[in-house]
């Protein structure tokens, strides 16, 4: 018997020791666990406790949201009465009458107003308009014939019809001078006035080509019964000056006899 004992002695203790380890392993976890009951019930105590709270406290919030409710229904009657303010101000600016812009023009009722410097009379313009005025001389229209120079057949034209100026009182000899001395055409003459006489024009002479021939002149188409001398020319004549071989019968001249 003591043999046995001997025997498993040694095995009971190791299984008291892990019996025993195992119950110490296990209070630990039942302490945890109670613990984590403690805090459980702990927090839902207070969640509880809260929502008593809460539950009190709803009469008072209620309270409050009627107060802020009181107060602003004051707060909206200012905003209408300050729209209506406005309001009656814009109706107030839209009616009232634009003001008369100010203008420089003096007013003609007001004695205190003076003439602008336009309006007084200038003294200088008034003794120019005063002063006569000298009236300008306008000068003479120019006055011109037409004369040309047709000499006997072989010979031809000596000058073309071409326009010349002639002055008050001018003759048909006097318009031939400026002619001949303006073209360069010789030119001779004797006598004075009504005994004026051409004897020869671009050195052809009288009784050149016969005891018939010699210079005449026509004036607008008809030959004059009088000396070149004395003949006075008109705006807008028409002098020729022909030289003749039958004593202008050639040339279309008739005389009374």
């Amino acid at each position: 018997m003591a043999k046995i004992c001997k025997k498993w002695l040694p095995s009971l203790m190791i299984l008291w020791l892990v019996i025993g380890l195992l119950a110490g392993c296990a209070s630990p976890a039942q302490s945890v666990n109670s613990n984590t009951n403690q805090v459980q019930t702990s927090n839902e105590g207070q969640v509880g406790q809260e929502a008593d709270k809460a539950a009190d406290e709803q009469p008072t919030s209620t309270s409050a949201a009627e107060t802020a409710e009181a107060t602003q229904i004051p707060s909206e009657d200012k905003d209408q009465d300050k729209a209506k303010a406005t309001d009656n101000a814009g109706d107030k600016q839209v009616t009232a009458s634009p003001k008369p812009k100010q203008t420089n023009e003096p007013k003609l009722d007001d004695p205190k107003t003076e003439p602008t410097a336009s309006a007084k009379p200038n003294k200088t313009d008034s003794v120019a308009t005063a002063k006569p005025v000298t009236p300008v001389a306008t000068p003479n229209p120019v006055q011109t014939v037409t004369i040309s120079i047709v000499a006997d057949k072989d010979t031809g034209t000596v000058l073309a019809p071409t326009a010349v100026e002639f002055k008050k009182d001018d003759t048909v000899l006097d318009v031939l001078k400026k002619i001949t001395r303006k073209n360069k055409i010789q030119m001779e003459y004797r006598g004075v006035k009504g005994g004026a006489y051409i004897e020869g024009i671009d050195n052809i002479y009288e009784f050149d080509l016969g005891a018939k021939s010699g210079w005449m002149y026509r004036v607008n188409g008809e030959f004059p019964n009088k000396g070149a001398g004395v003949y006075k020319v008109n705006e807008g004549d028409v002098i020729e000056w022909l030289y003749t071989t039958d004593l202008g019968e050639d040339i279309g001249a008739k005389f009374d006899e």
